[in-house]
C-alpha cells in the first residue's frame, strides 16, 4: 500500500476545545472590547451592561461573572492601558546610547502607543466620569499614582545606567512627565491636527532643562524629598552619549 493510501485512512486529528478557562479569557476580552466601542459611540451613561453584553455576544449574566460592575470594567480597562504603558517604558528606556535621543525616542513610542482615537476618548470618558463619581475618582487617581511611581523607578534605573543621580526627585520627574502626555493627549483630541512630534520635542525641552538644572545646582525647593545631589545628573549624562 502506498504511503498516500496510508495517510487517508488516518482520521484528522480533532482541534481541541477551548479550556474553561480559555472560554472565560476569551469572554472577559470580547466584552471589553464591546464596553470601548460603547463608551466611544454612547459616553459612560449610554454605554449600559445590558448594551455592552448584548454587543460582545454575552448575556448580562456573562458580564457580571466577569466583573461586579460597569465601574470595575472601566477600572480594568485602566489597569491594562497602564500595565501596558509601563512595561512599554521600561523596555525602550534601557540606559544604552546616547541619553536625550533614548528619551526622545521613548516618547516618540508612548505617542504612538497612546495617541489612538479610541484610547483617547475613553481616557477623557474615564476622566470625566471620575469628575461626577467620587468613588470612582478614587480608585482612578490611586492607578495614575501607581503608574507615576513604576515610571519613577523607571527613571531611577535609567539614570543609574549612566552613573548619574537624578536632579530633582525622580517622583517629580514622573508626575511632570505624566501632566504633559495627559495635557498633549487631551488636545490632540480637541485638535486631531496638531503635529504629534510636537510632544517628543517637548519631553527632549524639558530632559535638556532637567540637565541645565544639573548643572546649574540643586533647585531652590521641590515637592518631593530629594535624596540625591544634583551635580552629578549633567554631566554624567552629557557624556555618556558624547
Amino acid at each position: 500500500m502506498s504511503d498516500n493510501a496510508t495517510a487517508r485512512r488516518v482520521p484528522a486529528r480533532r482541534a481541541a476545545a477551548p479550556t474553561r478557562l480559555q472560554r472565560s479569557e476569551a469572554t472577559r476580552a470580547a466584552l471589553l472590547r464591546s464596553a470601548a466601542q460603547a463608551i466611544c459611540e454612547l459616553g459612560m451613561h449610554g454605554a449600559s451592561i445590558d448594551l455592552i453584553a448584548a454587543r460582545a455576544g454575552y448575556t448580562k449574566g456573562a458580564f457580571y461573572a466577569h466583573f461586579a460592575s460597569k465601574e470595575e470594567l472601566f477600572l480594568v480597562m485602566l489597569d491594562e492601558h497602564f500595565a501596558a504603558e509601563g512595561a512599554r517604558l521600561d523596555a525602550m528606556l534601557v540606559g544604552a546610547g546616547e541619553p536625550v535621543e533614548e528619551a526622545r525616542r521613548a516618547a516618540e513610542g508612548f505617542l504612538a502607543n497612546t495617541d489612538d482615537p479610541v484610547w483617547r476618548r475613553l481616557y477623557q470618558e474615564f476622566a470625566t466620569h471620575a469628575g461626577r463619581n467620587d468613588a470612582f475618582r478614587v480608585e482612578f487617581a490611586a492607578r495614575q499614582r501607581l503608574l507615576r511611581a513604576r515610571m519613577a523607578a523607571i527613571f531611577e534605573r535609567w539614570a543609574a545606567a549612566f552613573g548619574a543621580a537624578p536632579s530633582i526627585p525622580a517622583a517629580d520627574v514622573a508626575a511632570m512627565t505624566f501632566f504633559m502626555a495627559d495635557g498633549f493627549l487631551l488636545d490632540r483630541m480637541i485638535d486631531p491636527e496638531l503635529d504629534p512630534g510636537l510632544y517628543a520635542t517637548m519631553f527632549e525641552v524639558f530632559l535638556r532643562g532637567l540637565l541645565a538644572m544639573a548643572d546649574a545646582g540643586p533647585p531652590a525647593s521641590s515637592s518631593s524629598s530629594s535624596s540625591s545631589t544634583t551635580t552629578t545628573t549633567g554631566s554624567a549624562l552629557h557624556h555618556s552619549g558624547g
